[in-house]
């Protein structure tokens, strides 16, 4: 099940209004991938937002082509440093009593369903069905969605990361088309037929006009010395101003393995040497004025 790791696609954030939320293919990431574009937020405000996601519509296995199925585990939605809350200045979570007056609402409503073998393996999620090829041609018919957001963005400036946990399972034969009969720990040919991944976005709360956050190049540049980097890696970044800088690498399924707080640096250009094993990495620069991300993979 590893090729759902490296297809998987997260949710994009987008300004809309709170109460609107129409899945729309025009509206979602394309093209597929990992795209990491820093949500840009002004402090002390309430904000409406509508999230936009998509998912691939087949994978390769082999000789197979198969059709997963998705579904998001609306516990999981989190803010790393809680530098939002919904309008209510309550901490920003999905509220899974009643979801219709939390601050996070998915175009359908969350399931209560079973996703492990232990008797209280429990927990909520949004499941969006594969419609295949039999909606469209493949590459065409992915399945999408979204959800309207109300939050309230701290007084105090900085950067936090929303955290999103999706499952990616293959549906098993006695799936109906109801949602809830949807089982989301299905066995194929014997192996768990399902694989957890958990995206990260970064959400950057600043006074700065958008305009500087969305255009990185007039601020700073950030890119892989070398790309595939031969046992160490080296990175550069160039700063057009003085600014705070963070480095952080994630593994492909999400994990975070190594954080580095730089502090204030001044304008210029510095490199940075990184030692990680040998794999695929991505690499994000974060500071007040936005996110840049690469990828970068590393060779012994």
């Amino acid at each position: 099940m590893r090729y759902v790791v490296l297809s998987l696609i997260g949710a994009a954030l987008v300004y809309g209004q709170c109460n609107q939320c129409t899945p729309d293919a025009n509206n979602s990431p394309t093209p597929y991938g990992f795209r990491p574009d820093p949500l840009w937020l002004p402090p002390g405000r309430d904000t409406s937002l509508t999230i936009y996601f998509t998912f691939p519509d087949q994978a390769q296995q082999g000789s197979f082509t198969v059709y997963p199925n998705y579904a998001i585990w609306v516990d999981s939605l989190r803010l790393d440093q809680g530098l939002i809350t919904d309008q209510s200045g309550n901490p920003f979570a999905y509220n899974v009593s009643d979801p219709s007056a939390g601050p996070i609402i998915f175009d359908q409503l969350h399931r209560y369903k079973q996703w492990g073998s232990g008797a209280t393996d429990y927990a909520n999620f949004v499941v969006y069905q594969n419609p295949g090829t039999s909606a469209g041609p493949a590459g065409q018919t992915p399945p999408i969605g979204c959800a309207r957001v109300c939050i309230r963005t701290s007084a105090t400036e900085g950067s936090d990361t929303l955290r999103v946990k999706v499952r990616a399972f293959i549906p098993a034969l006695s799936d109906a088309d109801n949602k809830d009969t949807t089982n989301l720990r299905p066995v194929l040919l014997g192996n768990n037929a399902w694989l957890d991944t958990t995206f990260r976005y970064a959400v950057v709360i600043s006074s700065a006009p958008a305009s500087l956050g969305r255009g990185m190049s007039a601020m700073y540049a950030f890119r892989p010395v070398s790309n595939p980097a031969y046992r160490e890696a080296v990175v550069t970044y160039t700063l057009h101003q003085p600014m705070a800088v963070r480095l952080r690498a994630y593994t492909l399924d999400g994990r975070e393995v190594l954080l580095r707080d730089l502090g204030l640096q001044p304008a210029g250009t510095f490199q940075e040497t990184l030692n990680l094993p040998a794999g695929q990495y991505f690499l994000r620069l974060e500071t007040p004025y936005g996110l840049s991300a690469t990828r970068l993979t590393v060779i012994e």
